[in-house]
């Protein structure tokens, strides 16, 4: 097992070690903090307004397909240069690398403001201008989730851990979403892409002003620096397992759920686009409301809770793919987000940052981050593929059941990640 690497941590006014659980006493992690639900907030507005941009210019057979290639679009670059991210993220000021990235972000809605303002009816430029995004999500998510440990003490790393969650990831699946619905179904899309314009400008912003350590550079080359953290986690079978269970969400989970959530809205349960955001919201509320339990409660077994987060994922989602009922539903996504991606990526992330070495964190999370990036594409394709040839109903609960049957195999054989503190 790996041990727990100690680095300096920040000392409160009278140079003393700081103790309090608490990561917003730390002034870094408040403008971290904000910075990141600025951040989530203006990528999720994304994932509702790219679907529906598709869905008013393709023909009513070919949605999905259309809509599972723009999202492998955004993702596949993402999962490409994952590990030389991270290595970048090792080598380079953090938030120099978070400034560009997010700036690039927001240049690209800037050219899906025009498409959407012109009512222009192609979506080939959707897939070039999604690529050039998810080339920059991969620089970016290594370097953003890496400054943790510079700016907290280990005391607060848990906490911090469950509160950049909260951050990022609920406002990526909830505020977000919300908001890009609401806004798409009043003011109109090119509103709503042009607030997410505003919103990853503003994110380049407050990463700029946070203070983080200068990177050490190694003399080496970026290829053996990126064996080295290939190396690392190969002698780590809990590490290694925790990297690998993060492939199951983004193929039997979100990607299902990304693909046909926009069709279901409209085919299914017969609402409005808002429903769309609502649905991501009642998704994204759950992480939110689990996540403030689990910095509540002081849980143990959390390799344990990890496994079995697949397992209850899984099991919400083939019952959501089950109903027509729009309150069940609504409900079935809220307890999907508590039981699910709540636990599952915060535990996650937090024990990997507590048993890896600074020098080594945005390599590691880069692997982590790729976990996600070479599944999603997956999940997205076949997704796609048996939502338009069996109905989308189909689609969520195959796949639904058959991450539950992962889930409960991982509890049974996987033990190094089960037996992870």
């Amino acid at each position: 097992m790996t041990e727990l690497v100690a680095d300096s941590p920040p000392l409160t006014a009278v140079g003393q070690p700081v103790r309090t659980r608490n990561p917003f006493t730390t002034a870094g992690f408040r403008m971290w903090w904000l910075a990141s639900v600025v951040a989530g907030t203006g990528v999720g507005i994304q994932t509702v307004t790219v679907p529906l941009f598709i869905r008013d210019r393709v023909s009513q057979d070919h949605r999905a397909i259309a809509i599972a290639a723009a999202l492998i679009c955004q993702t596949l670059p993402g999962a490409f240069f994952a590990l030389v991210g991270g290595v970048v993220a090792d080598r380079v000021e953090r938030r120099r690398i978070l400034v560009r990235t997010y700036t690039v972000a927001a240049s690209v809605s800037l050219v899906y403001v025009a498409l959407a303002g012109f009512n222009a009816r192609v979506v080939w430029p959707v897939f070039i201008l999604s690529a050039v995004v998810g080339s920059a999500g991969a620089f970016t998510n290594p370097a953003r989730q890496s400054m943790m440990p510079q700016i907290l003490a280990p005391s607060q790393l848990q906490n911090g851990v469950i509160f950049g969650t909260m951050a990022f990831m609920a406002t990526l699946q909830f505020g977000g979403p919300t908001v890009g619905g609401l806004l798409a179904d009043g003011p109109g899309l090119t509103f709503a892409f042009a607030s997410e314009v505003a919103a990853l400008l503003s994110a380049a912003m407050l990463f700029g002003r946070i203070a983080t350590d200068l990177p050490v550079p190694s003399g080496r080359s970026v290829r053996h620096d990126l064996a080295e953290g290939v190396r690392y986690i190969w002698k780590e079978p809990a590490l290694l397992g925790v990297l690998v269970l993060g492939t199951v969400p983004g193929i039997f989970l979100m990607g299902p759920f990304a693909v046909t959530v926009v069709i279901r809205v409209h085919d299914v349960f017969h609402e409005s686009d808002k429903f769309v955001g609502i649905f991501w919201g009642c998704f994204g509320g759950g992480i939110v409301f689990g996540s403030i339990l689990l910095s509540i409660l002081r849980l143990r077994h959390r390799g344990f809770l990890v496994c079995a987060s697949v397992l209850a994922g899984g099991v919400c989602s083939a019952l959501y793919g089950l109903t027509s009922s729009l309150p069940l539903a609504m409900i079935l996504l809220f307890v999907f987000g508590v039981t699910g991606p709540a636990i599952f990526i915060n535990f996650g992330v937090a024990l990997l940052q507590q048993h890896v070495s600074r020098q080594m964190m945005g390599r590691v999370m880069s692997m982590w981050g790729l976990a996600f990036s070479a599944s999603t594409p997956i999940g997205y394709l076949q997704a796609g593929v048996v939502a338009n040839a069996f109905g989308t109903q189909a689609t969520i609960i195959s796949s639904g059941i058959i991450a539950a049957v992962i889930g409960a195999l991982v509890l049974v054989f996987l033990g190094p990640v089960r037996r992870l503190q």
